[in-house]
């Protein structure tokens, strides 16, 4: 049973009891049964000579577990404290992608200390997938998988499942190879009880694979795991070798990763914020988007000087400019922000991106509209202003269009350029929007008063 907020903060108070009394096998007996993620989580909250003892106590295995299920600052500051030698058995008992994670996050030096001392066959296998770029399904994939050749029986597909069960994690498919070592079929383990032990592997199995391409980018592989509804794809190079496997886990994985890059993005940060818990660090990926936010809203300033006259005629419109320029500035959060999403997932390409903006043209009118209308009929209530509802209802939806068009056509544009598109929103659009909207507000009130 997953650990709830309550019974998270019963469980750290209990670990520090237990702590404090030196009860070590206690403490064993008490974190053993709880899953490595609940661990992590109860990990969070105490010092880091804490968490080391508690590491040092659950033994190889589960630490090796724990360690994976980590954020990756705390996990860069634990490692750092650990001997080369618990590095090294901890590395030992990860899928190698996991292992080359933690590895590329020691400091240099700690890095070259702890990958002299790995076995020759761990070395190479981590070597081997740093090779790969960290983004693309070579950086993400593990290379420990069951394959066996053509000519091999049920039997012999079953005994080698047998013997590599506890190496592998989510051992799902058996996949069948040549002599090139090249992917020609899989079969899911549950079919090897299906069929006769006698049975040849290529009589039984699946030849219509989906396969990942090693340079795929992660984005990619994720949508096509959300395609096929997969729980493990073979990975090959560009000759049908099979290279690895990517299991669901390390997707869910990708997906967090992207979620927060983009998140950031949106409200103009940096990934990297995310678990920093230096002042300095946070203040340093912030400010330049506020910097940036902070000159934007100074153009404003010098728009309504410049329609300084049109605002003493009539201060009453003055009352309306956050509303004009917050309504601009959600139109365009909220299209940009659904095309990135769309483009992320791989909803959208090139040809239809005429339909894409002519779509966005028809909701945000019939929006606008809805708004504007609502609109005249307050300040008509309100003020009795037949000409100022007409104008608040006109600029609503003038700034409702060209805000959506920023908001869609940007990160198209951004995206055919190959610039990550998460950049189009936050800072640029909001800013951009309030600029706009300010401008089309006061130059129709302008062409109202005189």
């Amino acid at each position: 049973m997953p650990l709830m907020a309550d019974s998270r903060n019963t469980a750290v108070a209990r670990v520090r009891d237990l702590i404090a009394q030196t009860d070590g096998g206690a403490l064993t007996s008490f974190l053993e049964p709880l899953h490595p993620a609940d661990i992590a989580e109860v990990l969070d909250a105490l010092d880091q000579e804490e968490k080391v003892l508690i590491l040092r106590h659950l033994g190889t295995e589960k630490a090796a577990e724990v360690l994976t299920e980590v954020d990756e600052h705390s996990g860069q500051a634990l490692l750092a404290l650990l001997s080369n030698t618990d590095v090294v058995s901890l590395l030992g008992e990860m899928p190698s992608d996991d292992a080359v994670d933690i590895i590329t996050a020691l400091p240099p030096e700690k890095s070259k200390q702890v990958d002299a001392l790995l076995p020759s066959a761990e070395r190479q296998k981590i070597h081997d997938l740093m090779e790969f770029e960290e983004d693309t399904a070579g950086g993400i994939m593990e290379i420990e998988k069951v394959a066996v050749r053509e000519s091999a029986t049920v039997q012999d597909a079953i005994d080698l499942v047998r013997t590599l069960a506890d190496e592998i994690e989510n051992l799902e498919e058996v996949y069948v190879v040549d002599r090139d070592d090249r992917l020609v079929g899989e079969i899911p383990v549950l079919d090897l009880l299906f069929n006769k032990p006698s049975e040849k592997v290529t009589d039984v199995m699946k030849d219509n694979v989906i396969t990942v391409p090693v340079e795929m980018d992660q984005e990619e592989v994720a949508a096509l795991f959300g395609k096929y509804d997969e729980f493990v794809l073979p990975v090959v190079d560009d000759t049908g070798k099979l290279v690895g496997r990517i299991t669901v886990d390390d997707i869910i994985d990708v997906l967090e990763e992207e979620a927060s890059e983009d998140i950031a993005r949106i409200v103009g940060t940096q990934e990297d914020e995310i678990g920093e818990r230096s002042p300095i660090k946070i203040s340093k990926a912030r400010l330049p988007w506020l910097v940036i936010a902070m000159f934007g809203q100074l153009i404003n300033a010098l728009i309504m000087n410049h329609y300084a006259v049109s605002i003493e005629t009539f201060i009453t419109l003055v009352f309306f400019i956050p509303l004009v320029i917050g309504t601009a500035g959600g139109t365009g959060i909220q299209a940009a922000v659904v095309v990135v999403r769309e483009i992320a997932l791989g909803q959208i390409v090139v040809t239809q991106i005429g339909r894409r903006v002519f779509r966005e043209i028809q909701v945000t009118l019939m929006n606008g509209l809805v708004l504007g209308v609502i609109l005249f009929g307050i300040v008509y209530v309100w003020l009795g202003d037949v000409g100022l509802g007409l104008l608040l209802l006109t600029t609503l939806v003038s700034v409702s269009l060209t805000s959506a068009l920023m908001g869609t056509v940007i990160p198209l544009v951004l995206n055919r350029t190959r610039i990550d598109p998460a950049i189009a929103t936050g800072p640029f659009i909001t800013v951009l929007s309030d600029i706009i909207g300010l401008v089309i507000y006061l130059a129709y009130a302008t062409f109202y008063l005189s």
